[in-house]
């Protein structure tokens, strides 16, 4: 755990270890914990640890914020620059309204600890984000085939690659959910092969999974050889492989785009696209809306709803029925 009281390059990086190692009672070593750092313990799902990290350290050098004491003097107006600089870059709005939150968790925490009078991101408006629909595009069964066929089977790497393709278009996961799965969790259950994932708020989705994606994932451990490491990450990097560390969710985002790109699929298609291609298409083919929440962890129908572009078929437009 890292310390928030200074940010910006001219950070003093303070973990738990060292201030433990420190000759002080373990009251003492509690009390000079920074209320930052306390804040950011407080949550369970490392993901949004890092998330919210990375905001608070976008902003604090965005501002170049070098204390913890110019942290507490930050007013509203400071997160409208900061708001408007992130619309001016294109960022998206979800992503915006995401970071707003993380500042916002923060300084509710600095508040409630009389540290900071008020929270300066309330009444700050966020960018509209469209709630009726995903937005991110909807691939046809030709595109994801194309993908899916693409790697180089006669590689290691190719194998994975395949595998983490199959793993998102067959379960619709998010790309985290691909770098925490472990060996373990890929396992027969009731006379079924299931991925057993680590979604949202650290919660367990086990889902039972289609033949092509168990295919791929043999083929993948057929010449991988830490199948039988249990605690193992299930897709590890080709170089360093020996080290048994987990592909982050960077790798993933490249490899994804990698072979998008070879296949020629559209500009703007994203791994998102993956998780609402399958969405649709298991609609499209008679699984019930109730079954795709399940499948792809959402805690609410609506969230699985907004995925659904059924509705927006482009083939019944009324453009191509006008005759000029």
């Amino acid at each position: 755990m890292f310390s928030f009281t200074f940010l910006t390059k001219h950070a003093t990086i303070v973990s738990m270890n060292e201030l433990t190692a420190q000759q002080t009672t373990p009251a003492r070593q509690l009390a000079t914990l920074p209320q930052e750092t306390i804040w950011l313990a407080n949550f369970i799902s490392p993901n949004t640890k890092k998330t919210y990290s990375q905001a608070v350290r976008e902003f604090v050098s965005f501002h170049d914020i070098r204390s913890a004491e110019e942290l507490q003097l930050i007013d509203q107006v400071h997160i409208i620059t900061w708001r408007d600089s992130l619309l001016a870059q294109g960022i998206a709005s979800r992503t915006i309204n995401a970071r707003i939150s993380a500042l916002s968790s923060l300084f509710k925490h600095l508040c409630e600890k009389q540290i900071t009078k008020r929270n300066p991101t309330t009444g700050v408006k966020r960018p509209r984000i469209n709630t009726s629909e995903v937005q991110a595009p909807l691939l046809t069964s030709q595109h994801v085939r194309a993908m899916l066929d693409r790697p180089d089977t006669a590689t290691l790497k190719g194998l994975r690659d395949r595998a983490i393709l199959h793993t998102l278009f067959y379960t619709g996961c998010r790309i985290s959910e691909v770098c925490s799965l472990k060996v373990k969790d890929f396992y027969e259950d009731a006379g079924y092969r299931v991925l057993n994932f680590t979604i949202k708020g650290g919660k367990n989705n086990k889902i039972a999974i289609h033949h092509e994606l168990q295919i791929a994932l043999r083929q993948y451990f057929a010449i991988a050889d830490h199948g039988n490491e249990p605690d193992a990450p299930l897709m590890l990097p080709v170089q360093r492989y020996h080290l048994r560390k987990p592909l982050s969710r960077i790798q993933v985002h490249n490899i994804f785009h990698q072979y998008a790109e070879m296949a020629g699929l559209p500009k703007g298609v994203r791994p998102h696209s993956a998780r609402a291609t399958f969405i649709t298409g298991a609609l499209e083919n008679g699984a019930s809306i109730e079954a795709v929440q399940k499948s792809v962890g959402h805690s609410k129908i609506n969230t699985t709803q907004m995925y659904d572009k059924r509705t927006f078929n482009h083939r019944e437009s009324a453009s191509f029925s006008v005759r000029w």
